[in-house]
């Protein structure tokens, strides 16, 4: 199982860039692709403010997650995030669809990934 972090406004669509996300939609998913969720982190609104720590804020807040689902990410978020060992993968469309995917195909992006570079890094 894997838990994986979507950035949602409404918890139906994945439509939120990392650095400007409220929240995290947490959700855990098997290789089946079920899921459920487990939590929503929140994003403190005085680190919303500060773009600079952002990126590092936010790798910490998910530090315990494969994966996060996010409409658009910047490149120095992205680092951060891979320096703890999360995934960014960049995605638009329902919550559901793409954790159903990511459940059945997740062992197959991780392949991926971990063998191509992170751009800028």
């Amino acid at each position: 199982m894997a838990k994986v972090a979507v950035a949602s406004t409404d918890g139906v669509s994945i439509n939120e860039h990392f650095g400007r996300a409220k929240e995290f939609w947490i959700y855990e998913v098997n290789e089946q692709g079920t899921y459920h969720l487990l939590e929503r982190r929140e994003v403190l609104p005085a680190i919303q403010t500060d773009h600079k720590h952002t990126a590092g804020y936010a790798a910490e807040l998910l530090d315990d997650i494969e994966a996060v689902l996010i409409a658009r990410i910047g490149p120095q978020a992205e680092v951060e995030l891979l320096a703890k060992g999360v995934f960014a993968l960049e995605i638009t469309g329902p919550v559901d669809k793409a954790l159903v995917s990511y459940g059945k195909r997740g062992k197959y992006i991780r392949s991926k990934l971990v063998r191509s570079p992170v751009e800028g890094s």
